[in-house]
């Protein structure tokens, strides 16, 4: 066999091997499959309640760490330029789910949920390190398959107002 012929078979092997990886989906443990649902991209539209004003981003979820986390990033579409990542897992020593998040204005924060209550799934939180009661909240509505509501609430005068809330699609 001659050297140029071995070559191009170890290129096409790599090649293979290469397309493989790619295309191997890293599915989520047991304990946040739940979660399965919002893998993969999402376009969602809503507004500010206050001043009426439309909103659009974009939104990417993925597993990550062997499965153990699912990232979430959101990115704000022009003129608003508010980015974020966080995390959604497991806290073994909480016995409920976590979500750690980090913004582009140098914010971070922690959530805890209990889960999935019929389609609603709820985070409750405040600033990392923060010892008081929750302040800020996310819900997630399941609308369909391929539709979800998320919303943004923070607690005034010990009642929850609504900010912003948006309807994502699956693209």
């Amino acid at each position: 066999m001659t050297s140029r012929f071995l070559i191009g078979i170890g290129a096409l092997f790599l090649l293979t091997t290469l397309m493989a990886a790619q295309t191997q989906k890293t599915e989520l443990k047991p304990v946040i499959s739940t979660f399965g649902y919002f893998a993969g991209e999402w376009e969602c539209s809503g507004k500010f309640d206050t001043s009426g004003k439309v909103i659009e981003a974009h939104q990417h979820f993925a597993p990550d760490l062997d499965g153990g986390w699912m990232l979430f990033r959101h990115d704000d579409k022009a003129p608003f330029n508010y980015h974020a990542l966080a995390e959604w897992g497991w806290d073994p020593k909480q016995k409920q789910f976590v979500m750690t998040a980090q913004d582009s204005a140098g914010g971070a924060r922690v959530f805890y949920s209990s889960g999935w209550s019929s389609a609603l799934l709820q985070w409750d939180g405040d600033a990392l390190g923060s010892t008081s009661a929750p302040t800020q909240r996310f819900t997630f509505e399941r609308l369909d398959e391929r539709h979800f509501k998320v919303s943004y609430f923070t607690l005034k005068s010990g009642d929850w107002s609504r900010m912003d809330s948006s309807t994502c699609s699956k693209q």
